[in-house]
């Protein structure tokens, strides 16, 4: 058997910590390269946060994916379980009919229980465990809801929510229920299509706005979903404060509009919405800029997917005459939503701007160098 993805120099300058060589039990489950369930106890011969090297008597697949079971040190604590990419794979030279095989976590973390770990395993923190109970619970817990409730509660988000927001959600439970991810556990393959399926669905339906739009006016006439519903008075009191606010807006009433959009903060300070629209208003009174530039970071650390606030924070720093800092901001706002045509504009006259001023700076040197060299 030719080597698979072998461990060599390449390999030593990927590791991300620090390497011991230190024989942990540990078991090891999955499929072999026949796509045989296969389960062995085996041992480390070396490892570290990002996973290990180990014997194995079966020939597993490059890239195939493992469940390893490594017992605990403490007795009250259960074996830790995750999961690990067969990185590669190797017949042992020295010991016939048996394989070494490296794999990686899917999530790095000091997993072994090492007394006097090495100081850059310290970064690492221990995350939990795939529970396999645990998630096909979750699995049919999200099965229900495709049957019984709406896309918005599918993808766990409000009917307020933005499409940033609702593709942030898509793509986490995409990237945590996708099968591709599941090979080991064949007995989930349909729930798992079944609900990608209801995802897909849910998320080309949200993010577009004409079949949003349908989809609310549906579930209205229904009766089983209502726009608002069991909003709490503090809530409502913030959202009357924005109408006012809007109100303000749509008169150029600035001052106004900062009067009411301030009770609202008051309200909900931990509204991205609201921070991100005080900061607007500010943004529009000279003296005002520097709250208004808190009030955008506010509403960033609040939700980093608001391209409403990345975007109104980028115009301000552009008007504070400081481009290099808006920059990020309309990037972010691409990266978001790639069809921004305003902060691709933006970005662009950003970047001819940028090209312009190195070109002057450029000629005037020269110029300067040609009289010296007179």
């Amino acid at each position: 058997m030719a080597e698979t993805g072998v461990p060599g120099e390449s390999y030593a300058r990927k590791r991300r910590s620090t390497r011991l060589l230190q024989a942990v039990p540990l078991t090891v489950a999955g499929r072999d390269a026949a796509g045989h369930a296969v389960r062995e106890q085996t041992a480390t011969l070396s490892l570290n946060c990002h996973g290990c090297r180990y014997f194995s008597r079966h020939r597993v697949e490059q890239n195939a994916w493992l469940t390893l079971e490594i017992p605990s040190t403490q007795a009250s604590v259960e074996r830790h379980q995750l999961r690990a990419r067969v990185a590669w794979i190797q017949r042992s030279r020295r010991l016939q009919g048996l394989f070494q095989v490296g794999v990686e976590f899917e999530v790095p973390g000091n997993v072994w229980g090492i007394a006097s770990p090495p100081e850059d395993w310290q970064q690492f923190e221990l995350r939990a465990a795939f529970d396999p109970s645990a998630f096909e619970r979750e699995l049919q817990e999200l099965l229900a809801v495709t049957e019984a409730g709406t896309h918005y509660q599918l993808l766990g988000v409000t009917a307020l929510a933005t499409p940033a927001q609702i593709k942030h959600n898509f793509y986490a439970l995409a990237r945590k229920f996708h099968p591709d991810r599941h090979m080991d556990h064949l007995e989930w393959a349909g729930s798992l299509h079944r609900l990608m399926d209801a995802l897909a669905l849910a998320y080309r339906t949200l993010t577009h706005e004409k079949s949003r739009q349908n989809y609310d006016r549906q579930l209205a006439e229904s009766g089983a979903f209502t726009l608002g519903q069991n909003k709490s008075e503090e809530q409502k009191n913030a959202e009357e404060c924005l109408q006012r606010a809007k109100e303000c807006l749509r008169a150029e009433n600035f001052v106004g509009s900062i009067v009411w959009l301030r009770k609202a903060v008051e309200i909900e300070p931990d509204s991205s919405k609201y921070q991100a629209l005080l900061g607007r208003s500010l943004a529009a009174v000279p003296q005002y800029r520097r709250e208004a530039a808190e009030h955008f970071h506010r509403a960033i650390e609040l939700d980093s997917l608001n391209t409403f606030a990345h975007f109104q924070f980028a115009k301000l720093l552009e008007e504070m005459g400081l481009p290099w800092r808006a920059r990020p901001h309309y990037q972010t706002v691409i990266e978001l939503d790639p069809e921004n045509a305003q902060a691709r504009e933006r970005l662009r006259q950003i970047d001819a701007a940028q090209g312009e001023q190195r070109s002057a700076e450029t000629g005037f040197l020269h110029r300067i160098l040609h009289r010296i060299s007179k």
